[in-house]
């Protein structure tokens, strides 16, 4: 046997060596350190709710959902927060790296953000926030959601707006014009804009059921209850929003146009019906700039 062949014969064995003394002598340190990781995987498991209630498969442009819930850039970070929203989640938990200040530091920052407003206008009414916390324990963030509507609520409104679809002959497969036409009638003519509202008030007329089971609104009430309509007819709309306004956008004969139910209610504006039914931006504002002007650039659609 040669001086090579013995040389590294030596080597292997020292190494045997050290990485058996390694093994004994360390052994609690490296099961501690197995342990440890098997740990904090576990810890930082992604549980995915089973459900996914009144979730928009709209195909939107500035939002879309995602597999990937680790908070690594801003915008996986919105998609998160969409995600969540857009399926209904209650609850859902996802984790920074360890001592990563800088993921926390973006989580916080997208949650206090105006996006995170924004994507109520882009979820079903159903699955619109009354609020949301962001709750921080460690690298471990936790979204939880208070809808806007009860389960109750959701139930009634689904069987009412389905009689009223079926009574009518609207069927999602070959919606026409004339069939939007007729919700968007019998909204105003069933539905009275809520005068005694004053502002800061806690009212229920922000709600689709009070305005279609009561029949009384505020511009909320009337604009969630045209897009659940739109929502059964498979018809992409979205709401657009100011401080002091809110009305729908739908997407209908490939293009997106504006339609204002509570503008268009002959109790707001007197014989005047039509006058905000499906426009495009420049003729909306053209009719208004008070109450209707609005980011255009939070609303890629319509740029």
């Amino acid at each position: 046997m040669n001086l090579t062949k013995k040389l590294f014969r030596i080597v292997l064995f020292l190494i045997f060596l050290i990485i058996t003394y390694v093994v004994i002598v360390k052994r609690d340190d490296i099961n501690k350190y197995i342990l440890t990781k098997i740990s904090e995987y576990e810890q930082n498991k992604i549980i995915i709710p089973g459900e996914n209630y009144n979730k928009r498969n709209y195909n939107f442009k500035a939002f879309s959902e995602t597999n990937d819930f680790t908070p690594s850039s801003i915008e996986n970070i919105q998609k998160i927060y969409y995600t969540v929203l857009n399926n209904g989640w209650k609850n859902f938990t996802f984790y920074c790296d360890y001592d990563d200040d800088n993921c926390l530091n973006m989580v916080k920052s997208v949650s206090n953000s105006n996006y995170v407003k924004l994507i109520n206008n882009y979820v079903s009414p159903y699955n619109s926030y009354y609020k949301y916390n962001t709750l921080f324990s460690g690298n471990q963030i936790t979204l939880q959601v208070e809808s806007l509507y009860t389960k109750d609520e959701i139930n009634k409104l689904n069987e009412y707006v389905d009689n009223y679809l079926n009574e009518n002959n609207i069927n999602s497969n070959n919606v026409t014009l004339d069939d939007i036409k007729k919700i968007h009638d019998f909204i105003i003519k069933n539905v009275t804009y809520d005068e005694n509202y004053t502002e800061g008030q806690e009212t229920a007329s922000n709600k689709a059921n009070t305005a279609l089971f009561d029949g009384i609104a505020l511009c909320s009430g009337y604009t969630d209850a045209f897009a659940i309509f739109l929502d059964k007819l498979n018809i992409p709309n979205f709401k657009v929003s100011n401080s002091d306004h809110v009305w729908n956008v739908i997407y209908f004969d490939n293009k997106w146009t504006h339609i204002d139910v509570t503008w268009d209610d002959d109790e707001v504006n007197e014989n005047n019906i039509y006058n905000f039914f499906m426009v495009d931006t420049d003729k909306l504002l053209e009719l208004d700039q008070e109450k209707h002007t609005f980011e255009i650039n939070d609303y890629l659609e319509l740029n």
